[in-house]
Formats: C-alpha cells, structure tokens, sequence
C-alpha cells in the first residue's frame, strides 16, 4: 500500500471542510444540486452543439454555462465528500463500499439509458431509414456526457445526511 501524498492530505481536508456542509447537508438540498447540475449539464450541451450555427453568442454561452457548471460540480464533489475524486488508498472500507454502490447505481441507470437511446432511434428513423450525422452525434456526445456524469449524480442522490450533532 502506498503511502499518502501531501495532495492526498489536502484534497482530504478539502473534501472534509466542515465550512461548505451548509450548502449540501440535507437531501434536499442534494437532490436540488443535482437537479441544478443535470440543467446546467443539458445547457452546456446545447451550447456547445450550437457554437458552430450561432458563433460568439453560443461560445459566450458556453463560457458562462461553463463557470457555472464547475462551480455546481464542485459543490457535488463536496457533498460526497470527495468519494469520487479521492484517490483509492484515503478511502475507508465504507467510503470504497458507497463508490462501488453509486458505480454500480450509474452503470445499470446508464444501461437503461442506452437501450431508450436506441429504441428512440429505431422508433423516429424507422421509416425513411437516414438517421442525419448531427442528430447521431448529438445523441453520442449526450450519452458520453452522461455516462461520465452518472456516477456523480447518483452518489450524491445515495449520501447519507450528516449526524445531527447533540447539544
């Protein structure tokens, strides 16, 4: 087993800053980043597959989609406290055990996602057959946007509230 680095420690302590719990300590309020994070996320796209029609205003967009985005993301890293941006070996046998369950949560809500994919394709292309490069593109850029993003949306969704402290 290796050692931890001084960039282990820190994101460790970072992760763990008892001074953002406020912001991700309920559910709730969880559910609500996710929430925020899945819009930004489908914005994001959107813009980013419009830069080639719409030029400056769609970059313009997606410059401040952008900030936005990595400011949510990192919300939701601390409210999982790091569990899937830490490296393995500062993980707890629990921490490794929650990473492994929102893993296994992602890859089989990421399975259903495909299979409505395709069956949405089949279904809208049946008939003439063509499906156009931008639309299967598209669809290939969301479902790796999605496939990358899962399992941070679903640890989130699966943390447990903090203890409530006794007076």
């Amino acid at each position: 087993m290796k050692a931890t680095t001084r960039y282990d420690r820190r994101m460790l302590r970072l992760m763990n800053d008892p001074r953002h719990q406020g912001v991700h300590a309920t559910r709730a309020r969880r559910r609500g980043l996710v929430a925020a994070h899945v819009a930004l996320t489908a914005a994001w796209l959107a813009a980013l597959l419009s830069v080639a029609d719409h030029g400056w205003t769609a970059a313009a967009a997606l410059a401040a989609v952008t900030l936005a985005w990595c400011v949510v993301t990192g919300m939701l890293n601390l409210a999982t406290r790091g569990l899937l941006e830490l490296r393995t070996r500062v993980l707890d046998e629990r921490q490794l055990a929650e990473r492994g369950r929102a893993f296994a949560i992602a890859h089989r809500a990421f399975l259903a996602l495909q299979l409505a994919t395709l069956l949405w394709v089949f279904l809208a292309y049946r008939g003439d057959g063509q499906v156009s490069a931008r639309v299967l593109a598209g669809t290939v850029v969301v479902l790796l946007a999605t496939h990358w993003l899962l399992p941070l949306w679903s640890a989130a969704l699966i943390a447990r509230d903090a203890p409530a402290e006794d007076d």
